[in-house]
């Protein structure tokens, strides 16, 4: 097994430093309740329902730290990454890029699934990964609805409509 336990800190650590190098400071602290709500505290939502409730998830060494059998450091690794997700959604006025942003970081989460899987880390109970990329990408539209709704998504209004002619 590599990295037994620093699985959960090194994913932390690249999604802080994601941020830092993406976000401006001043965004990540306008942005810094939905990456706590909809980061770490819907990250130990879930995971507490994928792995200790429903039973599909078993992590194993993936973190230092653990809160009732969820790694912290992993679950934390959410609070950055959203605040990310939710920047760049808001930098773009045209449908491909801010397509491309709602399909990256569901395949981000699908490929540290397969990482974990391979470093027997993650185990999977009647579960795969197509599953996990369709439940992320389900995570992110609701986190991309939320910021719509609330007005955090200027950018896109009207994305859909085509120009009139005058």
């Amino acid at each position: 097994m590599v990295l037994e336990g620093l699985a959960g800190p090194i994913i932390f650590l690249g999604g802080l430093i994601l941020m830092l190098l993406v976000v401006p400071w001043e965004r990540v602290k306008e942005l810094a309740l939905i990456g706590l709500v909809g980061g770490l505290v819907l990250a130990f939502l879930v995971i507490y329902l994928m792995q200790n409730y429903l039973g599909f998830w078993a992590f194993r060494r993936v973190d230092l730290i653990g809160i009732g059998g969820i790694p912290l450091f992993l679950a934390a690794s959410w609070f950055p990454l959203v605040i990310t997700f939710s920047h760049l959604l808001a930098q773009y006025r045209s449908l491909l890029p801010v397509v491309l942003v709602l399909l990256a970081f569901p395949l981000g989460a699908t490929l540290i699934h397969l990482l974990l899987r391979a470093n027997g880390m993650l185990f999977y109970y009647n579960w795969n990964l197509p599953l996990t990329f369709i439940l992320s990408l389900g995570i992110h539209l609701v986190i991309m609805l939320y910021l719509y709704a609330t007005g955090r998504l200027e950018n896109l209004r009207g994305l859909t409509q085509r120009p009139t002619e005058t």
